[in-house]
């Protein structure tokens, strides 16, 4: 197997297995962007140049016989990059769960390349593209699974594993070839709504031959406590609703569908209304979420001559209009995992400076989506593989496998067998 991203860095997963003349990718991501990503903020992407830009500067997998041809780079300006447009038969994508940073370059595959995913993420990432945030490329005719379906790709059996995040149809993998068993969790948590599905994961991986496991908060100061759960997210959330009395800025990641939920139905019963901007609201309907408001039934006017009455959920980025809004100390932010992701995101400073200029006070009331060091740790105990992969963090040494399992720090593009020996 290889890997060509999440090494040293949270988000951009690939791992590429091989057997025979079968390939299966588990995963294909962009990186968040921060730090060193050359396509951060305040960077856009060039309209049609997506793919062949970030294959030119190593910001895509060169996996040859992967992408559609025609998002390549034009052979006469990149001719050492002419072979990725080889055809390869016998390659398989799955897709662990319908984040960016976990499906955002699923746009570009070939069309003879299956994509698989969770049959709710399927219908999660239809719905974002019926309300305009379709993937970039176009979208690929998805092949949903039902929980624990078994894929087969050649000799390699692929098993769709659900696991809880804070994405519908999120899923972990069991990779079964005749040389062993990969276990892959994509991105997983054991404090949230399911943990019934992650421990269902840990059961079905037990002894496999590798874990390849996300460890997102290696990379974050350990908490004082136990990690803030969904009940904790939504007693904030109700307590801010009470105790402020003018309007109540709302940031949330709209693909957190229960969620979205919860808050309409908690601000509902505060006697207030929760106002989404239309896409987000018309996705929310989409997806089973009632009572979901826009401001095609809202005026400004409202929100002016009442603002204790709203919620407002503003555009990620469109932070000049918050001057349309009554803000000021009376009023807060609520940052429940949305946009800008946090101090690590490049747009998080623009966002903080424009509430300081407000005085409007920002709270931070959401619950990661990510396993807590000490439930990863215990995860690895459990399962208790031969070898362990941390990727996914900035920090994977920070993951201390038991006696009798081998932690490996994989190198981009190095070849492993389930050992986690490199083989070239």
């Amino acid at each position: 197997m290889e890997f060509f991203g999440g090494l040293g860095v949270i988000g951009s997963s690939k791992i590429l297995v091989r057997h025979g003349d079968h390939r299966v990718l588990l995963d294909i991501g962009l990186d968040i962007p921060a730090g060193g990503d050359l396509f951060r903020p305040p960077l856009a992407t060039r309209p049609g140049r997506e793919l062949a830009d970030r294959l030119r500067v190593g910001a895509a997998p060169r996996i040859p016989g992967l992408f559609d041809p025609a998002y390549l780079p034009d052979a006469d300006e990149a001719p050492e990059l002419a072979y990725l447009g080889e055809r390869v038969d016998g390659t398989a994508v799955f897709v662990s769960h319908p984040h960016l940073d976990h499906v955002g370059l699923a746009g570009f595959v070939r069309r003879d390349v299956p994509v698989h995913a969770h049959r709710d993420a399927v219908r999660l990432l239809a719905a974002l593209a019926d309300t305009g945030e379709e993937l970039v490329g176009r979208e690929p005719d998805w092949r949903p699974l039902a929980d624990d379906e078994t894929v087969h790709c050649g000799d390699i059996a692929v098993t769709c594993v659900p696991v809880d995040h804070d994405v519908p149809g999120a899923c972990g993998y069991l990779v079964r070839t005749p040389a062993g068993t990969l276990a892959y969790t994509g991105d997983i948590r054991f404090h949230g709504r399911h943990p019934e599905r992650s421990e269902a994961f840990v059961a079905a991986a037990d002894g496999c031959d590798m874990l390849v496991t996300e460890g997102t908060t290696l990379g974050w100061p350990a908490p004082d406590g136990p990690p803030r759960t969904e009940t904790d997210v939504t007693t904030a959330y109700s307590d801010a609703l009470r105790d402020t009395a003018g309007l109540v800025l709302l940031s949330m990641y709209p693909r957190d569908v229960e969620r979205a939920a919860e808050f309409v139905a908690l601000t509902r019963a505060a006697g207030r209304a929760l106002v989404w901007p239309q896409p987000v609201a018309d996705l929310l309907r989409r997806v089973g979420v009632p009572g979901a408001v826009s401001w095609d039934t809202v005026s400004l006017d409202a929100v002016h001559t009442t603002p204790g009455a709203f919620v407002v959920a503003p555009e990620p980025y469109d932070f000049a209009s918050l001057l349309d809004l009554p803000l000021g100390a009376d009023s807060v932010y609520l940052h429940a995992n949305g946009e800008p992701l946090g101090p690590f995101d490049a747009r998080w400073a623009l966002l903080t400076d424009w509430l300081d200029t407000l005085s409007v006070p920002l709270r931070t009331i959401g619950c990661s989506g990510h396993a807590s060091q000490d439930d990863l740790h215990r995860m690895v105990e459990r399962i208790a593989p031969r070898v362990v992969v941390p990727l996914h963090t900035t920090e994977p040494t920070r993951l201390h496998p038991p006696v009798g399992t081998r932690r490996l720090v994989a190198r981009y593009t190095t070849a492993y067998s389930l050992a986690g020996e490199p083989t070239t």
